[in-house]
């Protein structure tokens, strides 16, 4: 049996003891720096996130149909980003694109238009409307916009929480109409993200919406 001398565990004891003080000192001094920090970072987000959110903001809850209506809510406030992001750039950016291999800052307008009739008109069982407008200038684009939302708003305000299950068909699959109303705002935010980029990166700023 192989015997170690008693000064090796007194080393190995006194420098487990000097770690523990090492760590403890780490610990708190971590504690010192990093709690009030996070702290502080956590009351300007929250108050960032207050400053954001308009007074306005419709609340569903007492709606007749406070289900469709809170998905109205999210749709609109998109809807009106988007609006307001047609307005900001010049007809002489509606061109621009960041790489040969995305939609122009025109094309997702149309784009977002387009599917706005297809998932509205959906909804309603009816043949999708709109799609042929002329849509070469700013205005025109801004016109055929404006009408796939204005459609979209009678869809909405014309439908009731107890048709929300009803089956519908999303591009061949079985699914609910509580889904395709889902799938409006979904896709207008999906591309009002690349409509921010396209304006920043062009030195504007986006606004509008409740949030």
């Amino acid at each position: 049996m192989q015997c170690f001398p008693k000064n090796l565990f007194c080393t190995i004891r006194n420098s487990i003891g000097t770690w523990r003080i090492v760590l403890a000192l780490m610990f708190r001094s971590f504690a010192r720096v990093v709690v009030p920090v996070s702290i502080v970072s956590l009351s300007v987000l929250a108050s960032s996130a207050n400053a954001q959110i308009s007074p306005d903001l419709p609340n569903p809850s007492t709606a007749p149909n406070p289900l469709t209506t809170t998905l109205s809510i999210f749709r609109s406030n998109m809807q009106d980003k988007i609006l307001k992001s047609a307005d900001a750039m010049p007809e002489s950016k509606y061109s621009y694109r960041p790489t040969k291999e995305v939609r122009s800052f025109a094309e997702i307008l149309d784009h977002v238009a387009d599917i706005s009739y297809i998932l509205c008109s959906n909804v309603k069982g009816e043949a999708t409307p709109g799609t042929t407008a002329a849509k070469g200038s700013k205005a025109e684009i801004k016109a055929y916009l404006k009408g796939a939302f204005d459609y979209c708003d009678g869809v909405y305000s014309g439908f009731t929480d107890v048709h929300l299950n009803d089956p519908a068909n999303f591009f061949g699959f079985k699914t609910n109409k509580m889904f395709i109303l889902t799938q409006v705002g979904n896709h207008d935010a999906l591309h009002y993200g690349n409509l921010v980029t396209y304006l920043r990166i062009n030195g504007l700023e986006p606004s509008g919406g409740w949030f």
